[in-house]
């Protein structure tokens, strides 16, 4: 078994626990705030936090970091300058929120009504602290990456919805509701950053006030930071689009958009989460590792895509028709959420094959097919958003994907097993087909979950058919 399968596997399993708890999170948000002006300023306030996040500290710091870390011999002198400098500037843009909070649903949200402006805003000075624990999040998480140590930093976002879920169900002792679970996902974040500390220092990380040695980070940072702010210049267009669609538009893309993100988060981060450092800490098995990566993503991604399309419906009205939410509601999502999926393993490939350019510290590359992808979807979200409504919105976010992907293969060339995708897709149209004909004898939500884990099977059996190795080798080391 490669180290690529064993790490990539213990990842998936981590974040899908985590992720497993962010449905739950988003089931008693659905069914306590449905989807309406409360739910929409929620979205947008921790939008904004969310956005910093993922440009921030996970995309662009973790990129430049781990690569130098790792050249400076897992220097503490580094860590520690890293976590000053920029936890300078995560503070100072913290505190401009909070003295000016209008900023955010003037760029998140232009397009809604002076009354959920307003709430917006109240809640982005609570949100907003986030982004300091979760950049401190971030570095602790890098370094323990460094170190080979995958399973309790993916594990850690649990808190994060633990946090929310508390807030929801403590959330009518607020007022109004809807801060409770903002409350609760700042605090998450900050008991995020805490449990990894105890990790840090077990690998030999202590903290030390300095601002040297971060020039050649910054070198490295700021060119990945531009391509993540990019990237996330979409989520702010998507957004404003689905703004401009009516009440409930941004509730529905951001309920899709968050179950879109449990496959992706559990199969195409992992391998992108993984790839990097093993890339850098073994750079002459580096192309090995990145196809290894990318076979791995068709593998577990392809099939998750089909499975998403063939029970979109199915799916949103099993986890989120209840309560506030209705069906309707769950029918405006499950044909957003059919049309992101297709951009489920675009995405994952993308991200796997940008973090093995990070890991050669090629940052321009990964840039370019942002800044493709940026043009494309931006392009798309108006001449879709406004002739499809909010499932134009994922359909082009999904286009998007594919361009960008196109784009960084062509630059990488990296080797993909043609034989062995063909065999994932065969397997995966044989698991559709039978699902799809099942679907047809009930529509009871049980079934649904009958459905879901029939699919499963099926591709397993479906995989041993075709001889397609990976099964073998994951449910080995599920059984360890």
């Amino acid at each position: 078994m490669t180290k690529m399968m064993k790490y990539g596997v213990l990842f998936a399993i981590a974040t899908l626990i985590s992720r497993a708890t962010g449905l739950i999170r988003d089931v008693l948000l659905a069914h306590e705030f449905g989807a309406g002006i409360e739910f929409d300023a929620y979205v947008v306030a921790i939008s904004f936090p969310f956005l910093l996040r993922r440009a921030f500290a996970e995309g662009a710091m973790t990129s430049a970091f781990v690569p130098l870390y790792n050249e400076k011999n897992k220097s503490n002198e580094f860590a520690s300058a890293v976590i000053t400098t920029l936890g300078i500037v995560t503070v100072s843009l913290t505190l401009l929120i909070e003295i000016f909070p209008k900023i955010v649903p003037t760029l998140l949200s232009s397009g809604a009504d002076r009354k959920a402006q307003d709430l917006t805003a109240m809640l982005s000075r609570i949100s907003m602290p986030f982004i300091v624990f979760i950049f401190l999040w971030a570095v602790l998480y890098a370094i323990q990456n460094s170190y080979s140590k995958f399973f309790l930093p993916a594990v850690s976002p649990t808190l994060m919805n633990i946090g929310v879920i508390a807030g929801t169900l403590l959330s009518r002792v607020f007022d109004p509701p809807i801060v409770g679970p903002t409350l609760g996902f700042t605090v998450g974040g900050l008991l995020m950053f805490v449990s990894l500390i105890p990790g840090s220092r077990k690998v030999g990380f202590s903290y030390r006030p300095s601002f040297n040695g971060v020039e050649e980070f910054f070198k490295l940072f700021f060119p990945a930071l531009l391509a993540m702010t990019v990237s996330e210049f979409n989520v702010l267009i998507d957004v404003n689009v689905a703004s401009m669609l009516g009440p409930g538009s941004v509730s529905a893309m951001q309920y899709a958009n968050r179950f879109y993100q449990l496959p992706f988060g559990v199969f195409g981060v992992a391998m992108a989460t993984v790839v990097l450092p093993m890339m850098v800490n073994e750079s002459d098995r580096s192309q090995v590792h990145l196809s290894e990566s990318i076979k791995l993503s068709f593998f577990l991604t392809i099939p998750s895509m089909f499975g998403l399309m063939a029970l979109s419906r199915r799916l949103i009205i099993l986890v989120y028709q209840h309560g506030a939410f209705t069906h309707q509601d769950a029918i405006i999502t499950s044909k957003v959420l059919f049309y992101y999926s297709l951009g489920l393993p675009l995405y994952s490939i993308m991200a796997v094959i940008s973090r093995g350019f990070h890991a050669k510290k090629d940052m321009k590359t990964p840039f370019k097919a942002t800044l493709i992808s940026f043009v494309v979807n931006a392009v798309l979200d108006f001449l879709l958003g406004l002739t499809f409504n909010v499932s134009g919105i994922a359909l082009a976010t999904s286009i998007a994907g594919l361009s960008g992907m196109i784009y960084l293969i062509y630059k990488a060339k990296p080797k993909i097993n043609l034989v062995h995708l063909s065999k994932v897709i065969g397997a995966s149209i044989v698991m559709i087909s039978v699902i799809s004909l099942l679907s047809l004898s009930s529509d009871s939500r049980f079934f649904t979950v009958l459905l879901v884990l029939i699919g499963i099977f099926v591709y397993a059996i479906a995989c041993k058919i075709f001889k397609i190795p990976e099964i073998g080798e994951i449910l080995k080391l599920v059984r360890r």
